[in-house]
């Protein structure tokens, strides 16, 4: 139970009149499967049957597109972080890595390393310092972005939708409803601690992305066989959009990546991630399963369900195969926001939240909006005594009432854990396949070797910030290489060193011939980057490259670590 809230407050929240969460069913589905087909706008349809082939074929497109986009680390500033980094299938479509925990005691989502913002409010992505050698976390955890398309509202405070909204706060015609995904796609791409476009906007991702070409970040060889068409077009973005939505009748033409476009894109991916294959699906629950599901629905609260939170209709029924009967109970939630008393390590509140989909729970790998539940056995310790005190669960919230017993416990484990997954999301198999992202392969500060050494009279060594990759631009005479500096004194003189071989150290950690050039001076942060205008030519393709830094103050020099990169393309 990944949120509910006390079994009589939610009597009462349900009673209340309000606009259900949850999507009705619409059009007629394309296949036996018992999941309503997706709602969308009307500016946005998405295909069904009655569809004609051509539609059909036109939008199979958008959905490629917002594929490519979704998996696609050109859309942070400094090309490390795409949207399903924080969403990977095999984790149930959350975020898996670990990660610091966050100022408010949250495990979050690690995003990029924050930037410096001009004095025009705008990021000068060619100088800007960073502000940071760390990178920002989130103040939640992750929330899955499958089966995402039943909600009428998203984000963990549903301040998503059901509406979509012009960069200006209008209403756009054709998006008054059913617009929760095209709603949450623009959002995270401004966000500076995700994606790093600080104090900048719309019209400047919109270039940046625009000119970039299709995942051309992402590892060659494993980009999913549908994309391939996007690839084979050898074409940036802004010509693949005006390819596949030029005919739109509202946002049509010759204008290349729009924040509507890229709305419309990512929201049609999202409606094909439909997890309709789990064991409760299929009609394959074992008896331990469906033990576990009338558990769920009898004994919480003494007598109470937990399905009043986490169903649409509040009393899900299972067929005689054991397959779920009413189509709209699917993600197992209501998709309001409920509370149960969570704390955090101050002991405060935490405010309310929409009810989780339990969904591929058996994949995640931290629990509630917090995520600072890492096992199942945590999990149902939470709403089953005793607890420890980390949880912060008063005893008058929703608890299994008797308690269970072990078997009672293991079978509602099983019916958690493993009834409600669908292999093909483990798997990452169609429609949840992917590419394999870079930041993936080269791991943050795995490219990073040697040791630093600090000046004169202090302990503090700088640290090399080498994560942004090298991309060498298809066109143009672009940027492509970003290098940082930290922990250095303010106002430090810094120059980078780098070569073609590898050094020894243990001072200088780049091999010989040596070249020399001047990053910025060091910051009130004590940071600095090195960002040259000459693009890298095709000819370093593939051969490494190093780089240390050299920092001079009034404590004297100092060297950092080292890093090596590889230039692509």
């Amino acid at each position: 139970m990944h949120s509910a809230k006390p079994f009589a407050v939610a009597l009462a929240f349900l009673a209340a009149p309000s606009v259900a969460q949850v999507h009705n069913l619409i059009g007629t589905p394309p296949d036996a499967s018992n999941w309503p087909h997706p709602a969308a706008p009307v500016g946005n349809p998405y295909p069904r049957s009655t569809a004609g082939a051509a539609a059909l074929a036109l939008r199979r497109q958008f959905e490629q597109v917002g594929k490519a986009l979704f998996w696609d680390e050109q859309l942070s500033s400094d090309n490390t972080v795409a949207c399903g980094t924080c969403h990977l299938p095999r984790f149930g479509g959350t975020d898996g890595r670990a990660g610091p925990l966050a100022p408010t005691t949250n495990r979050g989502s690690q995003g990029v390393i924050p930037q410096v913002v001009g004095a025009a409010g705008k990021i000068d992505y060619g100088f800007a310092n960073s502000t940071s050698i760390a990178r920002s976390v989130t103040g939640v955890a992750a929330p899955t972005m499958i089966g995402a398309y039943l909600f009428r509202q998203l984000f963990w405070d549903l301040s998503a939708g059901p509406d979509f909204r012009d960069v200006s706060n209008n209403p756009i015609a054709n998006f008054t409803a059913d617009a929760a995904l095209e709603a949450l796609a623009v959002r995270p791409p401004l966000s500076d601690i995700e994606m790093g476009h600080q104090g900048t906007s719309w019209a400047f991702l919109e270039n940046k992305l625009g000119a970039s070409y299709p995942l051309a970040v992402a590892v060659p060889g494993s980009i999913p066989a549908d994309l391939s068409w996007i690839l084979a077009a050898n074409a940036n973005y802004d010509t693949i959009f005006d390819m596949v939505f030029g005919s739109h009748p509202q946002f049509g033409g010759v204008v290349g990546v729009t924040r509507e476009r890229f709305a419309l894109a990512i929201a049609h991916y999202q409606r094909t991630l439909i997890p309709d294959r789990a064991p409760i699906d299929l009609g394959t629950m074992t008896a331990a399963q469906v033990r576990g599901f009338n558990v769920m629905k009898t004994r919480a609260g003494g007598g109470g369900s937990c399905f009043v939170c986490h169903s649409a209709t509040g009393n899900p029924t299972l067929l005689g195969s054991g397959k779920l009967l009413a189509p709209l109970d699917n993600l197992f939630s209501d998709g309001r926001l409920t509370t149960i008393g969570i704390r955090n390590d101050s002991n405060q509140p935490q405010p309310p939240r929409k009810t989780a989909t339990l969904r591929n729970l058996g994949l995640h790998t931290k629990f509630f909006s917090a995520g600072r539940l890492l096992t199942p056995a945590q999990l149902l310790d939470a709403y089953h005594g005793p607890r420890s005190s980390m949880f912060g669960i008063p005893r008058t919230e929703v608890v299994f009432s008797p308690a269970l017993s072990d078997q009672e416990r293991g079978d509602v484990i099983d019916f958690l854990f493993n009834a409600l997954t669908d292999p093909r999301v483990a798997l990452e198999q169609p429609p949840f396949d992917r590419p394999t992202l870079r930041s993936e392969v080269n791991g943050f500060e795995a490219n990073e070797y040697g040791t630093g050494t600090a000046p004169t009279g202090s302990t503090t060594v700088p640290e090399i910030i080498a994560n942004a990759p090298p991309v060498v631009p298809k066109t143009g005479a672009g940027s492509w290489l970003k290098l940082g500096v930290g922990r250095v004194q303010s106002g430090a003189t810094t120059v980078i060193m780098f070569s073609l071989l590898r050094g020894s150290g243990p001072l200088v950690w780049v091999g010989s011939p040596t070249f020399f050039d001047y990053g910025t001076t060091a910051s009130t942060q004590g940071i600095a980057t090195f960002h040259p205008q000459t693009p890298l030519t095709t000819s370093l393709i593939g051969i490494p490259l190093y780089f240390q830094w050299q920092v001079s103050g009034s404590l004297g020099t100092a060297h950092s670590d080292a890093a090596v990169l590889v230039p692509f393309q």
